[in-house]
């Protein structure tokens, strides 16, 4: 019983998440006879695709307790080098740039001990302004291998969501199969005490920050696929999305405690949230109020005494 009681507690997931969930379901279904469609929910998948990849990527770092403000700009910079180098080099540029954006912010973070708010935020301003100058004006010519992946569909399934369910598929795995994904809830509960136990936090630290950018590059490659262009900002808002996502989730931004399931929660909450706006007709301009609000009330949710347990 004490084990299972553990277990529950450090998934984070709360009744409210699922609550959410349900209630915004419920409500959009009865307010918009359109949000049931088919080329809605396909839509929707679409949409929260890049998102949830993100998000899971953020989960990784928030689980030793830090946080990367650059993944918005690491997309969007991702979205310029596709369009901007030859079409072989596409694919292996963008993850190259992902894993060299993960190491600068892991080792800014544990190497050199600055906070990882201050760290990502200076590699966010750096990033946003390279992929300006790689390709300030919207636009370019995707690959059409990179564009098949995005647009096709198997058994009129679109590829969305086999996207999505790659990544889920993959985070959940590290997370909850290996011993990488158990020492990385040691480490976000206490990390001297897992130095002591002889766990190479530092290491651990690089990687989670290296698995984040990649996931954000990732989504980058699947989000220039689907626009089939490169965009300097269309990554912007995808800093406070993920986190507002992990933390509806219920996924502590102190460390320790965390799902897969919880992220994927929080993520479709967003999304619906962005679509049911469109469908009733509210302003778009109150979306980032309306996710500002969330995180502030899912961060208010997060009081506790004891990290990880």
């Amino acid at each position: 019983m004490a084990v299972s009681i553990a277990k529950s507690n450090r998934s984070g997931l709360r009744l409210a998440t699922i609550a959410l969930l349900a209630l915004l379901f419920v409500a959009l279904s009865i307010l918009s006879p359109a949000f049931l469609g088919v080329q809605n929910l396909s839509n929707i998948n679409s949409q929260i695709a890049g998102l949830l990849i993100v998000s899971l990527g953020q989960l990784f770092v928030a689980l030793i307790g830090g946080i990367d403000l650059s993944v918005g700009a690491a997309l969007s910079l991702t979205t310029t080098i596709i369009v901007s180098v030859s079409p072989e080099f596409a694919l292996p540029a963008a993850l190259l740039a992902g894993i060299a954006i993960g190491l600068v912010n892991g080792i800014g973070v544990t190497v050199a001990g600055v906070h990882p708010l201050i760290m990502t935020m200076a590699s966010m301003t750096f990033l946003q302004g390279l992929a300006l100058l790689i390709h300030p004006v919207p636009g370019g010519t995707v690959p059409d291998y990179l564009a098949g992946l995005a647009w096709t569909s198997a058994a009129g399934v679109p590829a969305a969501f086999f996207w999505c369910v790659g990544a889920v598929m993959i985070a959940s795995f590290l997370l909850s199969m290996t011993r990488f994904g158990l020492r990385l809830f040691a480490i976000g509960a206490n990390q001297a005490s897992a130095a002591r136990n002889g766990i190479a936090v530092k290491w651990y630290s690089v990687s989670c920050y290296v698995i984040c950018s990649v996931a954000a590059t990732t989504a980058g490659i699947f989000i220039s696929a689907r626009v089939s262009s490169g965009d300097a900002t269309v990554g912007s808002p995808f800093a406070l999305d993920s986190v507002t996502a992990i933390a509806m989730g219920g996924v502590q931004l102190a460390g320790g405690t965390g799902s897969v399931a919880g992220v994927v929660l929080g993520t479709i909450t967003l999304g619906l949230l962005t679509n049911g706006m469109n469908l009733v007709g509210i302003s778009p301009f109150l979306r980032t109020a309306a996710t500002g609000l969330l995180l502030l009330v899912a961060i208010s949710m997060q009081r506790r005494t004891v990290i990880g347990v």
